[in-house]
């Protein structure tokens, strides 16, 4: 007989009696039902802005006004929270302000980078992570733009009417679990 003919009958010969010779295979078997759960979830909402409109100095509605070294301008949004969920008690702030005034290079040189300072409920954050939060709350954003007295070169007198131009500033909260 050839090696592969004995070795096919061996393993036939094992395959009879693993499972019990002829006869049919038993073994034991159970299962258990653990009851589903219906799902629903909370959310977040950072409500559309309500801007008060640029302000000269911190009083004067800015409409075409023309500015001069020492000047501010500052735009103040309040938004509101709707917020539903468990384990929600702290969320992150993040005011993206275009990192760069568009316009005439001896007007940008000379201002300042925009300034960002976000509010709860009337109360200053000194930091926008982690802050504590609950439906309803208040956020107030108020964005500055300083042309500091002082650092102008007489560039910009040389010629009148130098422009420059903020793009739009966005304000965005994200949830953390607690």
């Amino acid at each position: 007989m050839k090696k592969s003919t004995k070795g096919a009958l061996a393993a036939g010969a094992a395959a009879v009696l693993l499972t019990g010779g002829v006869g049919s295979l038993a073994y034991w078997s159970d299962s258990a039902t653990t009851d589903g759960v219906d799902i629903a979830t909370g959310h977040l909402d950072l409500t559309d802005g309500l801007c008060a409109g640029w302000q000269l100095d911190g009083g004067t509605a800015f409409t075409d006004q023309l500015l001069v070294p020492g000047d501010s301008l500052t735009q103040s949004c309040t938004y509101e929270l709707d917020i539903a969920g468990e384990h929600f008690s702290t969320a992150d702030f993040t005011v993206t302000v275009p990192s760069d005034l568009t316009g005439a290079a001896a007007l940008l040189a000379e201002l300042d980078a925009p300034s960002v300072a976000v509010a709860l409920n009337g109360t200053a954050q000194g930091t926008a992570t982690g802050v504590a939060v609950v439906d309803g709350d208040e956020v107030t954003v108020d964005v500055t733009i300083t042309w500091p007295y002082g650092v102008e070169d007489n560039d910009s007198n040389a010629v009148a009417g130098l422009s420059a131009a903020l793009d739009d500033i966005t304000v965005a909260v994200k949830q953390n679990h607690s």
